[in-house]
């Protein structure tokens, strides 16, 4: 186990062995990135990411990292902890990753506190995410809200 997740290498190539029934994999670490601008109190935003036709996904961990209205410097001890609660939706199996919007602080990592997915998840090639963000402070406007999706990139060979 390494300090930033909980899977090791090998975990994540014997989870990915398991579902692609013995086939040669290439397994490239790739993470998908959205940024949200401008959220102010009480508004709700959505983006769109596309996955890649050519490979599916493995999501192993989700960052992000948020700036408020007025001029901030973050560090691990002074970061900004947005109010903000995420609801992500996979196009390709129809389901959400969670049954609503839960805690950004809670489901994803920012600066020291590490929160990795209880269990990897699959996203098909040529899917979407549809990545909803809704802003419960009462008074912020986040500048900027950046959300990065960590995982490999999963392609498999015949045998």
């Amino acid at each position: 186990m390494d300090s930033q997740s909980s899977y090791t290498m090998q975990d994540v190539e014997a989870f990915a062995s398991k579902f692609y029934a013995g086939r040669q994999l290439l397994l490239t670490p790739y993470a998908y990135n959205t940024t949200f601008t401008a959220l102010a109190p009480a508004a709700t935003a959505s983006n769109i990411i596309n996955i890649a036709a050519n490979a599916d996904f493995i999501l192993l961990m989700l960052h992000h990292r948020a700036s408020g209205t007025a001029a901030t410097s973050s560090t691990a001890s002074t970061k900004v902890c947005p109010f903000v609660r995420i609801l992500i939706t996979d196009s390709g199996s129809n389901e959400q990753f969670t049954n609503s919007a839960v805690d950004l602080e809670n489901y994803s990592t920012n600066a020291n506190i590490v929160n990795d997915l209880p269990y990897p998840r699959i996203i098909s090639g040529r899917s979407t995410l549809t990545v909803q963000v809704t802003n419960y402070d009462t008074t912020t406007t986040y500048a900027t809200l950046d959300v990065a999706f960590e995982g490999v990139l999963v392609r498999a060979y015949s045998a």
